[in-house]
C-alpha cells in the first residue's frame, strides 16, 4: 500500500519534535524526523568500544529492561542476575524501540515486539530479531560492553620479595658461641648473666644476687652461683635453688640476631 503521508523537510521536522513528542511515542526515533513509517538513515549501528560502561546493574529491572537512546542499545535482565544487550533499532524500518514492558521490547512505529531474553520477534511486522551485543557485569555492579575489565579492586596477595641487604649484623653483648649449652656467662660490667638452658634457647637475668646485692660469680652445674653467701639460681628461669636468697633473679629481655645476643630491655 502506498503511504500518502506528507514528508516534512528535515529542518522543519526537527524543529517540531518537541511539540510532537508529547503526543506520539514514534518520535523516539534517534536523531531523525518524526513519523511512524520513516526508515533509518541506513548507517550501520556501531557497537560501543569494548569495556565501555553502559550503566548500573541495579538500574535494570528484573524481567524488563532499560533503553539507552544515545547509544541505540537496550539493556535487559530476563532473570535475576542475567543481563543482555540488544540494538535498539527496530529491524522493520529502523525506528528506535521506545519501551520495555511485560517481557517485551516494544516499537510503537508499527507495533513490533521483541523478547527481553533473546531479542526474538514476538509480534510483527519486524522480520528479524534485534541484534545482540555482548555485555558483562563487573564486581562493582557496572554493565560494560564486551568482557569485563580487570577488577582493580581485588587486592594483590603476592608478597613482594624482601629487599636484599648487605648491612652487617650489629655487634651484640655476646656471641651465641660464648654461651655454653646448659650453662651461662656472667658479664660483670653490664651486671647481667646470659644462659643457654637448652640448645638454641637463650635467657638473661640480672647478675645482682637478691640476697644482699653481691654480683654472682659464675655459672656451673646448671646454676648461677653467688659466692658471697652461697645462693644459687636456676639457669632456666633464675629461680632460687639454694638460699639464703629468697627471690629469683629478675629476667632481662634478649634478642638473637644471627650469632649475636643483645639485651632489649
Amino acid at each position: 500500500m502506498k503511504d500518502n503521508t506528507p514528508v516534512l523537510p528535515r529542518r522543519t521536522a526537527v524543529a517540531g519534535t518537541v511539540a510532537v513528542c508529547g503526543l506520539a511515542s514514534a518520535c523516539a526515533r534517534y536523531g531523525g524526523p518524526a513519523g511512524p513509517a520513516e526508515a533509518d538513515t541506513g548507517e550501520p549501528v556501531k557497537a560501543p568500544p569494548t569495556g565501555e560502561v553502559l550503566g548500573l546493574a541495579k538500574d535494570v529491572p528484573v524481567g524488563g529492561g532499560t533503553i539507552l537512546k544515545d547509544r541505540k542499545l537496550v539493556l535487559t535482565q530476563p532473570t535475576e542476575g542475567e543481563f543482555r544487550a540488544f540494538s535498539a533499532v527496530c529491524t522493520h524500518q529502523g525506528c528506535l524501540v521506545n519501551e520495555v514492558a511485560d517481557g517485551t521490547i516494544n516499537c510503537d512505529c508499527h507495533g513490533s515486539k521483541f523478547a527481553v531474553a533473546d531479542g526474538a520477534v514476538t509480534a510483527g511486522p519486524a522480520p528479524s530479531p534485534l541484534e545482540s551485543q555482548q555485555v558483562t557485569v563487573t564486581a562493582d555492579g557496572e554493565i560494560v560492553t564486551g568482557d569485563a575489565p580487570a577488577d582493580t579492586t581485588t587486592p594483590d596477595t603476592t608478597q613482594p620479595a624482601p629487599p636484599e641487604t648487605t648491612e652487617e649484623v650489629p655487634a651484640g653483648l655476646a656471641s651465641t658461641a660464648d654461651i655454653p649449652v646448659g650453662g651461662g656467662t656472667v658479664f660483670a660490667d653490664q651486671e647481667v648473666v646470659i644462659t643457654q638452658p637448652t640448645e638454641g634457647e637463650f635467657r638473661a637475668f640480672s647478675a645482682v644476687c637478691t640476697h644482699q646485692g653481691c654480683l654472682v660469680g659464675n655459672v656451673q652445674a646448671g646454676t648461677i652461683n653467688c659466692d658471697c653467701h652461697g645462693s644459687k639460681f636456676a639457669v632456666a628461669d633464675g629461680s632460687v635453688t639454694a638460699g639464703p636468697a629468697s627471690s629469683p633473679l629478675p629476667e632481662r629481655a634478649v634478642r638473637v640476631t644471627g650469632d649475636q645476643i643483645s639485651l632489649t630491655g
